[in-house]
């Protein structure tokens, strides 16, 4: 405790200059006055330089970012200390370097006077709007028929005259050797100004077209996007994703119907407005806001998966980790189980009663980002499976057990005690009537040995009766900052109420997920192909599922009349209040009350009278 006449230190942190104050007895009266009567008690929060850079979009601190402001660790010893940036600091560092004062005032004058129209070029060095962080800058422009302009708002340059001027662009733009692929997105209207027939596009050769009309050659397409090749002076050959926002629409995935990526989905408040200046505007913060998830400088894709997969590389390359390859599943697993491993609710389980529904309520009960939950909390399995033929089934008694594949032999369900025909069976490969050989995964076989009060079958490891095993030699949860990442930006866009935000992060789990056990993956992300690990994300997901019936069942005396993925719906007596089904929490993996039959119809009613 410090006397009253000892020296008193205070550090004061203003500007993003932090100052040390030694304080006299008068002095220190006077700052504990102010704390007391003015101050609010809050955490030192700082970036690391990893973070800065990720958010600046750069490889490495740009030689004029300022000195830091804090050290974590021993300052005098080599590699043993961290250093920190306060955010206001970094702050204050992108607006330095977007403040071009002197050009902007007059340069925006000029535009003024010639801007009677609202469509008048944008003049170079001004900037179109504030509010969006610089972090995507170093990846991305935007061609308009007004002027190329950064994510940032920052206009680069004035509009394109030609196809043959985006190379020089790129060049100027990037310099010789860029680090990663620069992506240039184009509007409707800049590709109208650059003559492109717009109205009248060959359907069966756009990569053609845009090899003609940029004069590259096209290596690559999918849904508007085109990974183009162009030749500089020298003879060296860059790349560069052309992105044309028109086409987005085009070949959209199977499991994401309307999708456009950062455009939006179709038919949704989400898609780009009509007008070129709102659109440009929001297309430019979706990308900066997806630049920032998890401070990895992440760009979009054709594809939400490969942001998906982005996110995991760069996490991976930021810590500790040990090589990951790929593993498909082994052959006999493959063929005896194939896409039925460790499957969702059962879709098909449907429990209705027969009679009229009366005055009853339909209540329909679902996870909130359940396999973002269940993703960061499963151990999974990594190096090269081994086959196992002798099974010690005490390892299950672990706190830990291996991460691993298991042939099991089930008795008929009506033979195991507790469960009943009011829920689906645990597993949705196990029979009533029948004995049943499934493969399950580890998280599977804690499920069938959890209580039947916990949505578990009740059984002993040894009445498992396990055959055969393929066993991972580590394991670890291996997706947990990845999911971090995601989860935080997912409850950012529920505190902003951003619609298009959320569905921005359910797109990149879900699809990366599911790719995940597919294995359709390019050579140079083939190790991304783990299907062992989506089936052990499933079977926890199914576990929570199960877990979650049984307590309703057992707290309420309700069972659900339907099963659908991970959702449940119930059928309740008139004057039941739904929120009794929801768990009451915003947590992801916790049950929330989705929609009920009264609503909808409320819903009818009221557009039947409009």
């Amino acid at each position: 405790m410090t006397e009253a006449n000892d020296p008193v230190s205070y550090l004061l942190t203003v500007g993003g200059r932090t100052y040390r104050i030694d304080a006299d007895a008068e002095t220190h009266d006077i700052f504990q006055w102010y704390i007391e009567a003015k101050g609010t008690p809050t955490d030192l929060a700082g970036l690391s330089r990893q973070q800065v850079v990720a958010r600046l979009g750069r490889s490495a601190l740009p030689t004029d970012f300022p000195a830091s402001d804090m050290t974590i660790g021993d300052s005098a010893r080599e590699a043993g200390f961290w250093r920190g940036w306060f955010e206001s600091t970094v702050r204050d560092y992108e607006e330095r370097i977007l403040d071009t004062a002197a050009d902007t005032e007059s340069a925006g004058e000029k535009q003024t006077e010639t801007s009677d129209d609202g469509t008048s070029p944008w003049a170079p060095k001004t900037r179109q709007w504030t509010d969006v962080p610089i972090v995507a800058d170093g990846r991305v422009a935007i061609v308009t028929s007004r002027g190329i302009v950064k994510p940032s708002g920052a206009v680069v340059a004035g509009p394109m005259p030609a196809g043959d001027a985006l190379h020089k662009f790129l060049v100027w733009n990037w310099g010789p050797k860029p680090k990663e692929q620069p992506q240039v997105w184009f509007t409707y209207e800049a590709l109208i100004g650059l003559g492109v027939p717009m109205d009248n596009l060959p359907p069966d050769d756009l990569a053609g077209l845009v090899a003609k009309t940029f004069h590259c050659e096209v290596t690559w397409s999918q849904s508007g996007w085109f990974t183009c090749r162009f030749e500089d002076h020298d003879g060296t050959t860059r790349k560069a994703q052309i992105v044309l926002v028109p086409l987005l629409y085009l070949d959209p995935p199977p499991q994401q119907p309307g999708d456009m990526g950062v455009a939006g989905k179709e038919g949704t408040p989400t898609e780009l407005p009509e007008d070129e200046a709102e659109a440009v505007k929001l297309l430019a913060d979706r990308i900066a806001w997806l630049a920032g998830i998890g401070d990895a400088g992440l760009v979009p894709s054709s594809r939400w998966a490969n942001v998906g997969a982005q996110l995991l590389d760069r996490k991976r390359q930021s810590g500790r980790t040990k090589a990951i390859e790929v593993c498909p599943l082994p052959t006999e697993v493959s063929v005896e189980a194939g896409a039925d491993l460790e499957p969702t609710l059962p879709v098909k389980w449907d429990n209705r009663p027969h009679r009229g529904r009366e005055d009853a309520v339909d209540v329909q009960v679902d996870q909130r980002a359940a396999y973002l939950a269940s993703a960061g909390q499963v151990e999974l399995g990594f190096g090269k499976p081994k086959e196992l033929q002798q099974i010690k089934v005490d390892v299950f008694n672990q706190q830990r057990p291996p991460f691993g594949l298991w042939r099991l032999h089930l008795p008929p369900a009506e033979q195991m005690d507790g469960l009943t025909t009011k829920l689906p069976l645990p597993h949705p490969s196990m029979h009533w009537k029948e004995p049943t050989t499934l493969w399950v995964t580890t998280r599977s076989i804690q499920h069938l040995t959890a209580p039947v009060e916990s949505g578990g079958a009740g059984l002993g490891v040894e009445e498992l009766d396990i055959d055969t095993a393929w066993v991972w030699p580590e394991q670890s949860r291996l997706l947990r900052g990845w999911a971090d990442a995601l989860r935080g930006k997912l409850q950012e866009a529920r505190d902003a109420e951003r619609l298009d935000y959320q569905q921005m992060i359910k797109a990149i789990y879900t699809t990366y997920l599911g790719r995940m056990g597919s294995g359709k993956w390019p050579p140079f992300h083939s190790e991304h192909q783990q299907p062992a690990w989506y089936a052990a994300i499933r079977a926890d997901t199914r576990f929570r599922a199960m877990r979650y019936a049984a307590g309703i069942a057992t707290q309420h005396g309700l069972y659900p009349i339907a099963a659908e993925l991970d959702a449940w719906i119930y059928r309740l007596p008139a004057g039941t209040d739904p929120q009794i089904l929801d768990e009451k929490s915003t947590a992801n993996g916790k049950y929330r009350v989705k929609w009920t039959s009264a609503d909808k119809a409320g819903t009818a009613t009221e557009g039947a009278g409009q």
